[in-house]
């Protein structure tokens, strides 16, 4: 029996209960969730009711570092103190899942060592993709490919609010209100529309594909939320739709490296405008294998469970298994990049 904790019981902490706790699959497979760990401890398990009886719910983290539990979920957001519950989950030897793009693009390399020293395990596929896999995709679907260049949308949040201002017309503002409204986005979106929070993604994908350790602050990025109805108007004349897109290419000879995220024109016929509502999706692209293609949802609870369960699946069949370090070299110089917005890709 693989036995689990939940550091925080918002949005993706209570989805990744229910998914424990109700899904026949999870249960096949011998994964239980026995412990959650949240500030308001009483009054979430009141919440819950008697589906959760059997779990510990309790608002001292001493408790879940030393309980038996073999996997910790941390679904706590921020930096810190989630960092140190991380890392002290992993000096306790338990094996982690995260879902904090933030805290991976910045102290990822370095818990990423300390998961290997342990003999322990740190998995992020929620923080990056939501339900896409695209972390699975590079490290493991693509592992034998040298990568050189990554296009994504990235956020599905953004994603929603575009793709309706584009299907119904309507403002920047309406269009976040609905998706607010469906789950889809918190209550302060800046750092969705800006590109910040794809920036932290995107760094998390330039160390896994090429190996390279970038700051999610020197990537540049141009925000969506100047857009207007009438701008898609305009790209609809031209035969395409506006998306905000991540960009990474590599130049594996010169160690150059090109990264920016942006709202662009896309065609048409895009895998890229093809993605609406809160989907996310990506083009990768080898040397040898050519183009892969993957879609997913990239927005809300669920989705975000669904990656997290699966990390929380691929740990409980090998529990033993090591995954090494990638490592990564600040080697590389980042070539300038200006908006002057491109466009198609």
């Amino acid at each position: 029996m693989t036995r689990v904790a939940l550091l925080g019981f918002g949005t993706v902490g209570s989805a990744v209960a229910r998914r424990l706790i109700d899904a026949p699959l999870i249960a096949t497979r011998h994964i239980t969730l026995t412990h959650v760990f949240d500030r308001r401890a009483a009054q979430k398990h009141a919440s819950v009711g008697a589906a959760a009886a059997s779990v510990t719910f309790t608002d001292c983290i001493d408790v879940i570092l030393r309980s038996g539990v073999d996997i910790v979920v941390e679904a706590v957001g921020g930096i810190e103190p989630a960092a140190g519950w991380i890392r002290d989950s992993l000096l306790a030897g338990k094996s982690v899942v995260t879902a904090n793009k933030q805290l991976v693009a910045r102290q990822g390399p370095a818990l990423w060592r300390l998961a290997a020293r342990q003999g322990r395990q740190l998995r992020f596929e929620a923080a990056v993709g939501g339900a896409m896999p695209i972390v699975r995709a590079i490290g493991e679907g693509l592992a034998g490919d040298r990568i050189t260049r990554i296009d994504a949308v990235l956020n599905g949040t953004t994603n929603f609010v575009l793709s309706q201002m584009e299907r119904t017309g309507s403002a920047l503002d309406a269009a976040l209100a609905d998706a607010r409204a469906h789950g889809l986005a918190e209550a302060d979106s800046a750092a969705d529309l800006s590109g910040d929070d794809v920036a932290a993604k995107l760094a998390i994908l330039c160390a896994l594909a090429f190996n390279v350790r970038i700051d999610p602050a020197a990537i540049p990025t141009h925000t969506s939320a100047n857009l207007t109805p009438r701008d898609f108007v305009d790209v609809r004349a031209r035969g395409g739709t506006i998306r905000q897109i991540a960009h990474a290419e590599y130049d594996h000879t010169r160690a150059e490296l090109t990264a920016w995220v942006a709202p662009i024109f896309v065609d048409d016929r895009s895998i890229f405008a093809r993605a609406e509502g809160p989907q996310n999706a990506a083009v990768i692209v080898g040397e040898h294998g050519g183009a892969t293609g993957i879609f997913g949802t990239g927005a809300g609870g669920d989705a975000t469970a669904v990656a997290v369960v699966s990390d929380i699946a691929a740990i409980a069949r090998d529990r033993a298994a090591i995954v090494p370090p990638p490592s990564l070299t600040s080697a590389f110089s980042l070539r300038p990049f200006h908006f002057l917005i491109p466009e198609a890709v």
